[in-house]
């Protein structure tokens, strides 16, 4: 193992410009931290670049599969974690690239369609919560936080790769490119009065189950694609309820009818 002391090393330099989106991007890199994440990423047999390790780490390492792994001064790894109290180990890896067929990858699909989310935390409790869900695959409009962002990887919990994600553009035709794969129910989630009240939605169909922003909702363009319009009920005292919450709330609901319902 190698050790770096400066932060002003290239490699620390390039490992800090990872916390801007348009760096990710250009890289296909992104950051993991701390040592479940590594761990399970590493589990998981995803491709890991570096590792890098404070001077006390006293974790098993051995089997972990990364090009080089470096032993880095505390100043050195502060700058390159994105928490203000830096985790023990922080990793850098290959984002994952999936294709719309991807999110097809069973029978009944069950998938999630997230309009102009702008919440990292959101997305990665999300996240966790469709892969505890079973939940095929997850779409992203093309303005929506992006799904590497350092918040939304450590809220995912280690899920962020066992669940396939992509990012569309054109939402006007989202549904006809989706139905062509294979035909689903476009189920919009609204808070409409007249509303079908989402315990009353069958979704043991295929289905694309779409919401969007808390501030916003979800557009006119996703909500004419719809076939279904649902909605959770609330106290008149209430006007809105977390995202990731009305999420969980709806996709458990469509686990119960797929696993228990006659």
């Amino acid at each position: 193992m190698k050790e770096i002391t400066s932060t002003q090393n290239p490699l620390i330099k390039g490992v800090f410009s990872l916390h801007q989106r348009k760096n990710r991007n250009e890289s296909g890199s992104f950051l993991i931290e701390g040592y479940k994440g590594v761990f399970e990423a590493n589990k998981s047999g995803l491709e890991i670049k570096y590792i890098f390790i404070g001077k006390n780490f006293d974790r098993d390492i051995k089997n972990f599969n990364a090009e080089e792994i470096f032993i880095v001064s505390e100043p050195v790894m502060k700058k390159i974690s994105t928490t203000e109290s830096p985790p023990e180990i922080i990793a850098v890896a290959k984002q994952l690239e999936f294709s719309l067929n991807d999110i097809f990858n069973s029978e009944n699909p069950l998938i999630l369609l997230l309009e102009n989310i702008k919440d990292p935390g959101n997305l990665g409790t999300i996240i966790r919560t469709a892969a505890a869900c079973g939940v095929s695959g997850i779409i992203l409009t093309d303005e929506s936080v992006d799904i590497y962002n350092p918040k939304t990887v450590r809220s995912s919990a280690a899920n962020l790769w066992k669940v396939p994600a992509i990012t569309m553009s054109n939402k006007s035709g989202i549904k006809s490119k989706l139905n062509s794969i294979k035909k689903c129910n476009f189920i919009a989630t609204v808070v409409y009065k007249d509303a079908g009240l989402y315990y009353d939605v069958d979704f043991r169909e295929p289905a694309v189950i779409m919401f969007g922003s808390e501030a916003e909702g979800l557009s006119d363009v996703l909500i004419k694609q719809a076939d279904i319009l649902a909605t959770i009920p609330m106290s008149k005292k209430v006007e809105s309820i977390n995202l990731s919450i009305s999420v969980g709330v709806i996709l458990y609901e469509s686990v119960r009818q797929r696993k228990f319902h006659n």
